[in-house]
């Protein structure tokens, strides 16, 4: 995947969720509360642009976050910015999966991003409640059209990506995955081994949990004999599996942290070291 300019995917991308709201987990339902006050949507525009001035330019968004309110954050953030350039995801959640409730779902996130295609358009999760089946044809629909660029998964397992490649016209060209160095369960070697067979780009969230990497002892080891963080240590052995991680931070000191790790090359060994946590 690239930019429709042909600029190449930055290796660390933006994590979205909160900057502009969560939801109700209670309901299961996209988030109906307030929305933060207009200075955190301030303090989320500034990292988001800080991000930008990085080098940054994947921005990984959902029609969860929010209730679209994180996508009308995000289109005030990308004002400027040539769009060509950037790389800007989102995701379906189980309330516009079923026939006929995809366009006018994209139609919305375009118009709050400000907008006229999305660079990949996920399936959230493989709801049991939600006809997920039923939003592959729409969006094949959507990338024939140029709207939609192309097709992703989030939370798939191979059984469900390979079910969803059955249906799609279009082949499946990310997969979204809680995947990290300290939490490996959903995401195994024959997992990525299949993705590597099939062009399926991994894409990292919650790469970071920067209080149980820095608690760690072989990572904090790792990390001091690199100079480096535990956080970017974290985030090297991702890229190492060639994945793409999607942290989110709104302090520039924890922006500049990740964008650096992008540097950061760990040795065989260390990474084997890794594997095994």
């Amino acid at each position: 995947m690239q930019t429709k300019s042909g600029k190449a995917i930055h290796p660390i991308g933006i994590g979205t969720w909160l900057i502009g709201g969560g939801y109700e987990s209670k309901a299961g339902a996209p988030y109906n509360g307030a929305h933060p006050a207009p200075e955190k949507d301030a303090a989320g525009i500034e990292a988001v642009r800080y991000s930008l001035s990085k080098g940054q330019n994947h921005l990984d968004c959902a029609e969860m976050y929010g209730a679209f309110h994180t996508d009308e954050v995000i289109g005030q953030a990308i004002k400027g910015s040539p769009r060509e350039d950037l790389f800007i995801a989102d995701k379906l959640w189980r309330t516009s999966l079923a026939k006929g409730l995809v366009r006018p779902t994209v139609e919305k996130m375009l118009e709050k991003l400000g907008t006229d295609y999305l660079d990949l358009l996920y399936i959230h999760y493989p709801f049991e409640d939600g006809p997920w089946q039923e939003a592959i044809s729409q969006i094949d629909e959507l990338i024939d059209e140029g709207i939609v660029r192309h097709l992703g998964v989030s939370n798939f397992t191979e059984d469900q990506m390979q079910e969803a490649a059955a249906i799609a016209r279009h082949p499946i060209a990310a997969n979204q995955m809680n995947y990290n160095v300290l939490y490996k369960v959903e995401v195994d070697q024959a997992f990525l081994d299949y993705c590597k067979q099939h062009s399926i780009e991994l894409i990292a969230y919650q790469p970071v949990k920067r209080q149980e990497v820095l608690q760690n002892e072989t990572i904090r080891s790792i990390a001091q004999a690199h100079g480096a963080t535990p956080a970017q240590v974290a985030l090297a052995w991702l890229l190492a599996k060639n994945t793409l991680p999607i942290p989110k931070a709104t302090q520039k000191s924890h922006i500049d942290e990740n964008v650096a790790a992008a540097e950061l090359k760990l040795a065989d060994e260390e990474i084997s070291t890794l594997d095994r946590l």
